[in-house]
């Protein structure tokens, strides 16, 4: 077909070459256009797996170090307060001596037994292209068609628009072709190939932009999808900072009441180590009381606070009150 259709002369060929180049220009920009917005999915899509195994890590990491907490806990609540709640069962009517009296000027208020012994509060961790081308086609064939039988003569020099039957439409053919052979043309034969092209060029035009047009919008669209995904990344990325910041203020606490039991304990063992005397030892049982009481308080600190999910105040502060 190429070498009849080169008979046709210029004023074919430069038009049909025009419209191939640029629908090869637009497929191949469409098709770019795809790649590159898989591209970008596919880019969005490993970042957001690694940044989900990455805080997935991490919130398992946080929720071991929420049950060990929440275990050691349970140990040093067993340790100090309930051990004092039943040193105080034990010697009730003793301590009733020293209620509301002040030992080295701090006045005594003895603890309801049951209440002071209450279990350890639970830790609060708040912790989801082508379109129609052929009809496109045929639409440029019977337009070309039209237009050679319009303003077109036959090599004869008599007007197409004068023929009819089959010396009309070789009459159309010879001209496509760059005219009759016995003038140097293609004949009919050359004007068939051109014919053909005129419905291919149409087809391809149209297909070429459609898929350009729909890889602009595919690209469009992934980008949007990978920026949709970048804001998840950023979400997962606070929600990582979080579990780590959850991490630290757990093991800020942990060492402040592992400080205040130990303290507790060795005052509990003073207390333990008498024969308790109201008016001999009073100073001894205010000191158990008070480190009981702090470590108590330490117990009862939330980490997070339920309806926000933030950090509380709580915490910070009971760190500052026993630094």
């Amino acid at each position: 077909m190429i070498p009849k259709i080169a008979q046709a002369g210029w004023k074919v060929l430069i038009p049909l070459g025009a419209g191939a180049v640029l629908a090869a220009g637009a497929g191949v920009k469409g098709a770019v256009d795809l790649i590159k917005g898989n591209n970008i999915r596919n880019d969005a899509l490993k970042r957001h797996e690694a940044a989900v195994a990455e805080c997935e890590a991490t919130r398992v990491n946080t929720e071991r170090v929420c049950r060990e907490y929440g275990e050691f806990q349970i140990r040093v609540h067993k340790k100090t307060v309930a051990r004092l709640a039943d040193w105080l069962e034990r010697n009730e009517h003793l301590v009733k001596r020293i209620d509301f009296k002040r030992i080295d000027g701090v006045r005594i208020e003895i603890p309801h037994a049951p209440t002071f012994s209450a279990g350890v509060e639970d830790v609060t961790i708040g912790l989801s292209g082508l379109i129609g081308a052929v009809g496109a086609g045929a639409s440029a064939q019977a337009a070309a068609l039209w237009g050679v039988s319009t303003f077109a003569t036959a090599s004869t020099g008599t007007a197409i628009t004068s023929l009819s039957g089959a010396a009309a439409q070789n009459a159309v053919l010879a001209w496509l072709g760059g005219g009759s052979l016995a003038a140097g043309g293609g004949g009919v034969a050359a004007g068939s190939a051109v014919l053909g092209a005129v419905t291919i060029v149409p087809g391809l035009l149209v297909g070429g932009l459609t898929v350009g047009i729909m890889g602009a919008r595919a690209r469009t669209k992934l980008e949007g999808f990978a920026a949709t995904v970048d804001v998840e990344i950023k979400q997962l990325f606070l929600t990582h900072e979080m579990l780590h910041a959850v991490e630290r203020r757990i093991d800020e606490l942990r060492d402040l009441l592992s400080r205040m039991a130990e303290r507790a304990t060795h005052a509990l063992d003073a207390l333990d180590a008498v024969d308790f005397d109201p008016e001999v030892h009073a100073a001894k049982f205010l000191r158990a009381l008070q480190l009981v009481t702090a470590v108590k308080e330490i117990l009862n600190t939330p980490v997070l606070d339920p309806r926000s999910g933030e950090l509380t105040e709580a915490s910070i502060e009971i760190m500052e009150k026993y630094a």
